[in-house]
């Protein structure tokens, strides 16, 4: 009896008087099962080295990609994440290590998703999850905007990603903007499935041009190698008329992967089934961009020139309908971008290390080609100023015998 009523004592304090110690430790050192999409890219890569260092000992972090290992990932990710080799452009449920980890997983706390650029793919995401996600995070692009009904020149919100009500208009901007119209696709996909087919809540992140380190894309590189590069080349720095004084938005890699890792560990209740405009608080033009670029490289013998040309280079930006406006993730979000000569100054640095660095050969090389093929039609000049600017050796040109 005695027993008993101690038992129903101890029973009564435990619910009264929750412990701090043993308990929340217990509730600490669950693992947290992550899932991503990508993981091997800009963005994603920059996001999973944040993860790998917020992570406890025993949480997973699974990578889904094609096996690509860009720039240092192959020894920066690879060996401190599960694998999933997978091609999203085959179906999702013959990729078994996939459907294994999901199918041993009790629950997902998260998806992260890098590479969905069709609605069939989040679909097949969300089928084979079966409702174990508690999380979905969705890379998109401020691309949704070309092809929705935007009347207006202020800058874009949120709630402008609305398609235009005419079958006839939405199929002209479609066409128009195939990738753009792909991206909305599977933000609709993704409410679709939340409101119809208890799909889980889900945040999804319009992104403008991401600047920073590791770019696949290589513009910023190729725009800093042009002007590094310019004596030995036939064509001046320049931007197109049409692009020098219009405004546009950037965003930088590092300021959206730590949005991300904070939406992970702490998701506002309000920003759920929600879209989000990131990007950094100045809006400079392409003019001003490369200005910024030419003053970090310390560069002064010549201006940049605005060219009228039809056919003038242009890397950025990829829209057409205007910068962004990031109000709504800065009252919901906490969005607190890095300033804009700080982002141009740690971009600048990082290219002009990545020049010699024998990790980024396939990089290099790349961005070199391109240099090569078009902005002058002497090759080799390229080489030799590669010499003397950066003191590269190539290997010399022979006579054929």
């Amino acid at each position: 009896m005695e027993i008993m009523i101690l038992c129903s004592l101890i029973s009564t304090f435990l619910l009264c008087c929750p412990l701090t110690g043993a308990m929340a430790l217990a509730i600490d050192s669950l693992p947290k099962q992550f899932l991503i999409f990508g993981g091997n890219g800009m963005i994603g890569s920059a996001t999973v080295e944040r993860l790998l260092k917020a992570a406890k000992e025993h949480d997973h972090i699974a990578v889904v990609n094609r096996g690509n290992w860009y720039w240092d990932t192959g020894f920066t990710i690879k060996p401190f994440v599960r694998h999933i080799q997978c091609d999203r452009s085959v179906r999702l449920e013959s990729c078994k290590d996939l459907s294994d980890f999901v199918a041993k997983a009790p629950y997902i706390d998260a998806v992260v998703d890098f590479s969905a650029y069709s609605p069939h793919s989040i679909a097949e995401a969300l089928d084979l999850l079966e409702g174990k996600a508690k999380l979905y995070v969705y890379i998109s692009s401020d691309s949704v905007y070309e092809v929705c009904n935007k009347n207006h020149t202020d800058l874009s919100k949120e709630e402008d990603a609305v398609r235009p009500p005419s079958e006839t208009e939405r199929e002209k901007l479609s066409g128009s903007d195939d990738y753009g119209n792909r991206k909305l696709k599977c933000e609709e996909t993704l409410r679709l499935y939340r409101k119809e087919k208890n799909g889980p809540p889900f945040i999804s992140l319009r992104l403008p041009d991401v600047v920073g380190p590791r770019d696949n894309t290589h513009r910023w590189w190729i725009y800093q190698l042009w002007m590094k590069l310019e004596e030995f080349l036939e064509k001046p720095v320049s931007v197109p008329s049409s692009f020098s004084d219009k405004k546009l938005s950037l965003v930088f890699v590092n300021d959206v992967a730590d949005m991300i890792v904070t939406l992970l560990e702490n998701t506002p209740a309000d920003s759920l089934d929600e879209a989000f405009n990131l990007a950094i608080a100045e809006k400079p033009t392409l003019l001003d961009l490369l200005t910024k670029m030419k003053e970090r490289l310390n560069l002064t013998k010549s201006d940049i020139i605005v060219d009228k040309k039809s056919e003038a280079i242009r890397l950025y930006p990829s829209v057409y309908k205007g910068a962004v406006d990031i109000s709504k993730a800065k009252k919901i979000l906490n969005w607190e971008p890095t300033e804009w000569s700080v982002v141009v100054d740690k971009t600048v640095k990082f290219y002009e290390s990545a020049i010699k660095d024998v990790y980024f050969s396939d990089q290099r090389n790349t961005v070199i080609q391109t240099i090569q093929t078009h902005f002058t039609s002497k090759p080799y000049n390229v080489v030799r100023g590669l010499r003397s600017v950066y003191g590269l050796s190539f290997a010399e040109p022979k006579d054929e015998l």
